[in-house]
């Protein structure tokens, strides 16, 4: 083992050659030539430490007490392990950061330390790994470790399995363990796409990309890869000086898996049934519109004795509304939603109605003297748009209506004989308080007797005249 004077020493000798590095390159020539030997430093009981120059740069020895050294050299055909050959890069590539004899010197012993350790397992016990050539040597082991490190990826299922979901197609979630980088590409289905949260991920087929009654198959490709820094090791002539030259090549490690999942879209057949709620029998005369997760009206019908079938529907989400509701029921406000599954069973849709709320309405005509029904009226009930809902005669008994909910008008067209008109425009509310029944009352008064009137007034004038002209006759007698 060297002691700090050796050490020192042995610095100051390689520090007599001037030493540049170069950057790294990607290709390594397969040979390379003019190799000199500059110097060989030798301690007793020690290492023999070889400083070879060429070119610019430098090439470091990789093994201890070789002899002889060839002038040309050739890449080794045994190389490193693929860890090993990292672990020496990673020395270069710090040694090529900061050149000089010093780094040299310290670059070199952490090769051969380093290589005695991890690759020959035979542990070098004269080098005295003093602080700086132990920071040139944990460069080298982490890039070993590292090197070692297993990149190839498990995933946490072999099968995609698909699922829609509104206007995609979603896939269960896949665990990706082994590497904390991996790349991902997904293929078979046109836009196609993945998402990816930390270690996890998903697919999305988008639903117009899969074909009904076909099946899709859906590939993803997991990729993990790693580039490292790898060093060549070189044979020198004879002598089999084993070396390495201060460039390296970078190496990509990679490693994929590959997973699948089929999607079968079915043709989908949807029954609707509009229905009156309390027989539960289907009800003719509704106007239904279906329209799909885009708002697009996808179907429109009027109601009929049978259910309403349609057929090769799209699997996604729809909504069923009513805009024209049967005669004498209520409009359906409620809004259906649903969503179809591609699994090619019949999906079944209900919609029920309500009859109209119903509200006894009593109309009366009446002598306005008597109070007692006035027969021979006719008479026009009007509702609120002005639209004539019933006309009748009056009889000797009040005529009874079931009206719905709203505000109606009451108007006489015809009196009664004997009757004046009645020009009375009645007003009036069905079902506002909630009331079971309403009355509605409409009064005629008699026509006056003008013919009974003239007469009497006729005698009455005949008997003045005669009078007055029996007191003329009187008088004319008497003056004579």
């Amino acid at each position: 083992m060297f002691n700090k004077i050796k050490y020192l020493l042995l610095v100051f000798v390689i520090g007599i050659v001037s030493i540049i590095g170069t950057s790294g390159v990607n290709a390594l020539p397969n040979s390379i030539d003019g190799i000199t030997k500059e110097s060989v430093i030798s301690y007793d009981g020690g290492i023999e430490l070889y400083h070879k120059v060429y070119g610019n740069g430098v090439v470091f020895c990789t093994t201890f007490n070789i002899d002889g050294v060839g002038t040309s050299c050739k890449l080794s055909s045994e190389q490193w392990s693929y860890a090993g050959a990292a672990g020496v890069a990673a020395i270069i590539d710090k040694y090529n950061a900061s050149p000089s004899t010093q780094n040299y010197y310290y670059a070199e012993l952490a090769i051969n330390k380093f290589l005695y350790d991890y690759e020959t397992h035979d542990e070098v016990n004269n080098i005295r790994v003093v602080d700086s050539i132990q920071s040139y040597y944990d460069a080298a082991v982490n890039a070993y470790n590292a090197a070692k490190k297993d990149y190839s990826v498990s995933l946490s299922t072999d099968e995609l399995t698909f699922t829609l979901n509104g206007d995609n197609y979603i896939s269960n979630k896949v665990t990706v363990s082994g590497s904390d980088e991996y790349s991902i590409s997904v293929s078979g289905a046109e836009g196609a796409t993945y998402e990816q949260n930390g270690n996890e991920f998903y697919v999305k087929v988008p639903n117009t990309s899969v074909k009904v009654d076909e099946t899709t198959t859906v590939n993803v490709k997991v990729s993990a890869n790693k580039s490292m820094s790898i060093a060549k090791k070189y044979d020198c002539g004879s002598g089999n000086q084993a070396s390495t030259i201060n460039e390296v090549e970078k190496s990509d490690k990679t490693s994929d898996k590959s997973i699948s999942g089929n999607i079968t879209k079915k043709i989908t057949k949807l029954k609707i049934s509009k229905q009156d709620l309390t027989n539960k029998k289907e009800l003719p005369g509704a106007t239904l519109v279906l329209k799909n997760s885009n708002g697009d009206e996808v179907d429109k019908w009027v109601s009929g004795d049978e259910a309403h079938y349609i057929e090769g529907l799209e699997p996604g989400k729809y909504s069923l509304t009513e805009i024209i509701a049967p005669d004498g029921y209520k409009l359906t406000e409620e809004v259906i939603e649903f969503e179809l599954k591609a699994d090619g069973k019949v999906a079944e849709i209900t919609m029920y109605n309500t009859l109209k709320d119903k509200y006894k309405v009593k109309i009366s005509k009446q002598d306005i003297t008597t109070k007692k029904e006035l027969p021979g009226a006719t008479l026009v009930l009007k509702n609120s748009k002005g639209e004539e809902i019933d006309r009748w005669v009056s009889g000797t008994e009040p005529h009874y209506l079931e009206l719905d909910k709203g505000e109606y008008t009451l108007i006489e067209i015809q009196a009664p004989s004997g009757y004046d008109l009645s020009y009375e425009v009645i007003k009036f509310n069905v079902g506002d308080s909630g009331e079971v029944e309403t009355s509605v009352v409409m009064y005629n008064s008699k026509t006056p007797d003008t013919a009974g009137k003239n007469i009497t007034m006729f005698v009455v004038i005949t008997l003045i005249g005669a009078v007055g002209a029996g007191l003329s006759i009187y008088k004319l007698k008497h003056q004579k």
